[in-house]
């Protein structure tokens, strides 16, 4: 893959294995990759940043704060601090080698010096190569750290089995060059396989008032559809999400926009789905409202009678609205086989003119609602069906991508 004009920023932390870095740093540039170094006050001991001027040819990056600059004044100006400008025109933050030191602040929210703070700040995905001792490596401490990480959705090369600069042989050696070379160019392609595309998602529960207090609402935290349009900004899409009031926050900066009934839902994709070509429909949207809702709070001791009318069925809708946008639709059971299942999943996405419809059963242990897992079958126009097993939602979500961009 050619990686002409991505900007990849590499920080450098101080392990032994830091003089490696200049050999990676070659193989980038032979794929025309612009590369930036952050270089800790640490490793600054271990290797001369000239050398790494030279193969990067730029300017290596040592301070948070530079010396020449008078902060004072820009304060009082009112002008921009431009002292962590990398984290935001990177294409990847590369930690190559990471101790056990950095590893531990970015686990743990430390942002002191040039590396960490920029790391903080960043959006673009952060691939970590550990290069430690043995004994480090395999401290509880570091494996829960790690484990932390991976969980945040940072990415890791796991370091391999050798002779360690401490003399020791273990776990602990930084990965191979051309593993992490690899590795580089697969994030870097997926983060740009979505570009140019403009997809409209919508996530979380809706909710019915019954009376100003209470509403009918149901147990969808949201946690899918904002896992989808968080991959799909990392890929490099235009993201619009329209999410229920009371699911989880998306960790980018893209257009969020909270709903809390059916009716405001429908108004905000009436309002956005001409401006996009896909539309990923994941909400839990409540099937009922109240037909006489409380203008006051109904009393709690009185005997309360409801009388509920169903609301617009949306996803059928969405084809009316624009008829060649790409269309996702998510169908939720309740133990039903998964025969039944894939059945009752086509059957909607016939009825709505859909191109793919997401179906999973929700009475099963640790899928669907409010949980950080999922198993979910993907049914398309020709009843052709990809079973992805039980696994993060966020993996399910990228794969739910790879298939529309296929």
């Amino acid at each position: 893959m050619d990686l002409k004009n991505k900007k990849i920023v590499i920080g450098i932390s101080s392990s032994i294995a830091a003089y490696k870095v200049i050999d990676l740093i070659k193989e980038l540039r032979k794929s025309k990759a612009d590369v930036h170094i952050i270089l800790t006050k640490n490793a600054s001991k271990l290797v001369d940043k000239k050398d790494f001027e030279i193969v990067s040819n730029n300017k290596v990056n040592t301070d948070l704060f530079n010396p020449n600059v008078n902060y004072i004044d820009y304060i009082k100006k009112n002008r921009p601090i431009r002292h962590i400008s990398l984290s935001d025109t990177a294409d990847l933050f590369l930690i190559c080698p990471a101790t056990a030191n950095i590893i531990g602040k970015m686990a743990n929210g430390i942002a002191d010096d040039l590396l960490s703070t920029s790391i903080m700040a960043t959006n673009a995905p952060v691939l970590i190569c550990p290069a430690m001792n043995v004994k480090m490596w395999k401290n509880p401490i570091m494996q829960e750290n790690t484990e932390k990480l991976r969980k945040l959705k940072y990415e890791f090369v796991e370091p391999e089995y050798g002779i360690l600069a401490c003399g020791y042989k273990g776990m602990g050696r930084l990965a191979n060059l051309k593993k992490i070379t690899e590795r580089i160019k697969t994030i870097i392609e997926r983060r740009n396989n979505l570009k140019g595309k403009r997809i409209l998602i919508t996530a979380g529960a809706t909710s019915e008032e019954i009376d100003p207090v209470r509403v009918i609402t149901n147990k969808s935290s949201g946690r899918m559809g904002v896992y989808i349009a968080e991959e799909a900004y990392l890929r490099g899409a235009e993201v619009t999400l329209i999410r229920g009031a009371n699911s989880i926050n998306p960790q980018y900066h893209f257009r969020d926009i909270k709903i809390h009934n059916v009716n405001e839902l429908f108004k905000e994709i009436k309002k956005n789905i001409k401006k996009h070509d896909i539309m990923i429909h994941s909400a839990a949207v409540s099937d009922f409202t109240a037909i006489n809702k409380h203008s006051k709070k109904i009393k709690s001791k009185d005997n309360l009678h409801l009388e509920l009318t169903p609301t617009t069925k949306i996803f059928e809708n969405i084809k009316k609205l624009k008829k060649n946008i790409f269309l996702i639709g998510f169908k939720a059971e309740y133990r039903v086989s998964g025969k039944e299942l894939v059945n009752r999943a086509f059957s909607l996405l016939k009825s709505a003119k859909a191109d793919l419809v997401v179906a999973n059963d929700i009475g099963k242990k640790k899928r669907g609602f409010d949980t950080e897992t999922n198993e979910v079958y993907v049914i398309d126009k020709n009843k052709r069906v990809n079973h992805i097993k039980l696994a993060d939602k966020r993996v399910i979500g990228n794969k739910i991508l790879d298939t529309i961009k296929k």
